[in-house]
């Protein structure tokens, strides 16, 4: 049974991804036409978050308002289903690592979609993507980026990287916060391995491993509090302190070292 639901949950994400990265690439085509390729991708790309929400079983739970374009948001970053769960949320596109482009099966449709790639080792990318910022957040999409640069099993929150908070200081614009939390049903791997991917596990093993589940549930918090200033690394930490206090651990800091050190 878990077999076939793995098949099927394949085929419905590629042809489903297939479909919904055709209508993004078709804002970019019929732009002399006075297609609108903003409005349009960000509705394509909402669509596809729920759409694979709907595939994979996951239960998606929203907690406070989400904001509206245009916007600067960050989040705590636990595995590639942010990206969807986000997505299903908000009118938004995302500021990603050149890495996701490697992804199997669907990097490559990601990386078409109109995510923003940086390469975070090479000092000019954060500045080029910096300034590329400023082109995609409009009155249709807003930008998310994930300021802790790597995932975690969800155990505590990991210090923020300031170097991509350039754009919100220096255009002195409000910096919205949120959190991300996973669980999963009793009976089933806990989410901490079962969906974040933080591990040296391969991508296709844990994304096979998590379509095996029937279903599990994330919920998005997002908070009322706001931040702005005109440095970055000050309104990265101050965004760090916000979405901690609406961080919930997927894994009690104790239990995860006890599970380490078992391990």
């Amino acid at each position: 049974m878990k077999i076939i639901r793995i098949f099927i949950r394949l085929v419905l994400i590629l042809s489903g991804s297939v479909f919904f990265n055709l209508i993004i690439l078709a804002g970019r085509i019929l732009k002399p036409l006075g297609v609108n390729k903003y409005q349009l991708g960000a509705w394509g790309r909402k669509k596809w978050g729920r759409y694979i929400c709907k595939v994979t079983g996951t239960k998606l739970n929203i907690e406070g308002e989400p904001p509206k374009p245009p916007f600067f948001l960050v989040s705590n970053h636990l595995s590639y289903s942010d990206v969807w769960i986000l997505f299903a949320c908000l009118d938004c596109t995302f500021i990603a690592k050149s890495d996701v482009k490697k992804w199997p099966l669907i990097g490559r449709m990601i990386s078409s979609s109109g995510i923003l790639f940086v390469d975070r080792d090479r000092r000019t990318d954060v500045t080029r993507v910096n300034k590329e910022i400023s082109e995609v957040i409009n009155e249709y999409q807003g930008v998310v980026l994930f300021p802790e640069s790597t995932t975690s099993p969800g155990h505590l929150l990991l210090p923020f990287k300031s170097s991509l908070f350039q754009y919100p200081a220096q255009k002195n614009i409000p910096v919205h916060c949120a959190a991300i939390h996973y669980q999963t049903p009793e009976g089933e791997n806990p989410a901490y391995r079962s969906v974040c991917w933080w591990d040296d596990t391969p991508f296709v093993t844990h994304l096979l491993s998590m379509l095996m589940m029937k279903e599990f549930s994330a919920t998005v918090t997002f908070s009322e509090h706001q931040t702005r200033n005109s440095n970055r690394k000050l309104l990265a930490s101050s965004a760090e302190e916000i979405v901690r206090e609406v961080f919930e651990p997927v894994i009690d800091p104790e239990t995860y070292a006890k599970t380490v050190i078992s391990d």
